[in-house]
């Protein structure tokens, strides 16, 4: 894998984590509006209780694959900043944090740092080159 698309795997994985919690807010809203029927009637395979239970296992399941991906995540973000704390120019460093870390468009960064976005991608693709540098000299040495 090469420093980009590890760059990039980091907003894939931390958007997959926040679809997760999203969709566990909305089993746990659905999950509150339900409402227990008190009544001496028997239980048949779809009722009340099953879904409940369903929601319950559904709720876990993505619990257990949001730990999952939040130690990915964490051991991606590791080794990122590694190779981004190794960018000797400090306005490439923050470019790429911003871009890849925090998921700030060129435009935001530039408006931020007060530079034009032509610049901002410019210092964009000069930090990418010295990333596949480092990555490709740490790669070869290892």
């Amino acid at each position: 894998m090469d420093i980009k698309k590890m760059l990039e795997s980091h907003k894939e994985i931390d958007d997959g984590i926040n679809l997760k919690l999203e969709e566990i807010a909305q089993l746990r809203a659905l999950a509150e509006r339900c409402t227990v029927r008190m009544t001496g009637e028997s239980r048949s395979p779809g009722s009340h209780s099953d879904r409940v239970g369903r929601n319950a296992a559904k709720i876990a399941d993505l619990e257990n694959k949001i730990d999952a991906d939040i130690d990915r995540l964490v051991d991606l973000k590791e080794k990122l900043m590694y190779f981004v704390s190794a960018l000797e120019d400090e306005k490439e460093r923050n470019v790429i944090e911003r871009h890849y870390i925090l998921h700030e468009s060129f435009e935001v960064i530039a408006e931020k740092l007060g530079y034009t976005p032509r610049h901002v991608h410019r210092l964009h693709r000069s930090a990418l080159a010295h990333l596949d540098e480092h990555y490709a000299h740490i790669m070869l040495s290892a």
